[in-house]
């Protein structure tokens, strides 16, 4: 396979479960504007930034990492015959070398490593004609890397690349925008908008003690919801949804959901595999083998929300107790733990329709 390259025009991992077979289907987009916003966290409150960066385990990197020696270093695209050389061995099948003004890479100064999961990591980066910083995510094929179509794009893209070309068509506000990217024979790589003073929801949550007050947590799930309900309704399942995939800017609160790669396309009928974070998995699936798009979700931010608050994962008396309407937390507010009994019912019938969750009574 050779190079396939998309400038984007305007319109990043924890434990996961990779199902090694995923499937495919299809679905259609709409668009709408967001109803309101809740109140602002007053600047510093429940934000905590880390003293210290927690160490992390080093990994060997796959063989797509090593040329990023080079165009990390380069700023500027003269002297291209030696790069010539160095791109030809990363791509033995092609006779002639390729001119690295087809390389991506040229087009920007790589940086450090803000991440890295199984399959790929995700680099800082700045664009050189501009000096605009971006996130460029590299992502490792494997003989399971699956390729869809979607409108508007003569021929198949690798899902993730799809998936976030399909969330970002309309206004984005929730949802991080993809900017360029291409393919490359053993990976592709993909460039993203990057907050310059955001970090994780995780890391957010941990540098205060494993918790937060419920002022940060209405604007983190206000957000959250926003971004999910905006894939549904663009025809796109997340299917991950969770703190490490949230961003959050500490300087404007803002919430941006990142990372399609465990998503499917939105349709009508079950999933029979699961493929996100399994302390995520809607139970729906454990009992039955399969489950909805939009009622997983529903159960996927009430998650995420329970987490956030409670600094823990429910476990099986609080679902009961969540289950029957009498489950409360000291501290919250009687509208909070309505919605998280709302949005926790075992039943997928009963949880509330992910378009009407942003109306609740605590937003």
């Amino acid at each position: 396979m050779g190079q396939r390259s998309s400038r984007v025009r305007p319109f990043a991992e924890s434990e996961q479960v990779h199902d090694p077979n995923p499937s495919s289907s299809s679905s259609s987009t709409a668009m709408e504007q967001h109803p309101h916003r809740p109140v602002d966290v007053a600047e510093g409150e429940g934000a905590v930034l880390p003293n210290s960066r927690p160490k992390k385990k080093k990994k060997k990197g796959g063989n797509f990492f090593k040329w990023l020696s080079f165009s990390g270093k380069k700023k500027s695209t003269k002297n291209k015959s030696s790069d010539q050389g160095e791109m030809k061995d990363q791509d033995t099948e092609t006779e002639t070398p390729r001119s690295t003004d087809d390389n991506i890479c040229c087009r920007y100064a790589i940086g450090r490593k803000l991440g890295q999961g199984g399959f790929g990591a995700v680099y800082e980066g700045t664009r050189l004609e501009d000096g605009q910083q971006v996130a460029v995510k590299f992502v490792k094929k494997t003989k399971h890397t699956e390729c869809i179509s979607i409108p508007d794009h003569p021929e198949p893209l690798p899902k993730e690349v799809a998936l976030t070309i399909l969330a970002n068509k309309g206004p984005v506000m929730d949802i991080i925008k993809l900017l360029d990217w291409q393919d490359q024979q053993d990976f592709y790589v993909m460039v993203l908008e990057r907050l310059p003073h955001s970090m994780d929801v995780s890391r957010l949550v941990e540098s205060n003690g494993g918790s937060i007050d419920e002022n940060l947590a209405r604007l983190i799930m206000w957000g959250a919801t926003l971004a999910a309900e905006a894939c549904c309704r663009r025809g796109v399942y997340h299917g991950d949804i969770k703190l490490e995939n949230l961003l959050i800017d500490l300087k404007n609160l803002e919430v941006k959901l990142i990372d399609f790669g465990c998503g499917d396309l939105l349709t009508e009928s079950a999933y029979t595999r699961f493929c996100g974070t399994i302390m995520y998995c809607p139970p729906e699936y454990r009992m039955k083998g399969e489950f909805h798009g939009k009622p997983a979700t529903v159960w996927t931010l009430g998650i995420l929300l329970f987490r956030m608050l409670c600094g823990y994962f429910p476990d099986t008396f609080d679902l009961y107790r969540i289950n029957m309407n009498t489950w409360y937390k000291p501290g919250l507010t009687e509208g909070c733990c309505h919605l998280i009994c709302s949005l926790l019912q075992q039943k997928p019938e009963r949880r509330p329709a992910l378009e009407r969750i942003v109306y609740h009574e605590w937003f």
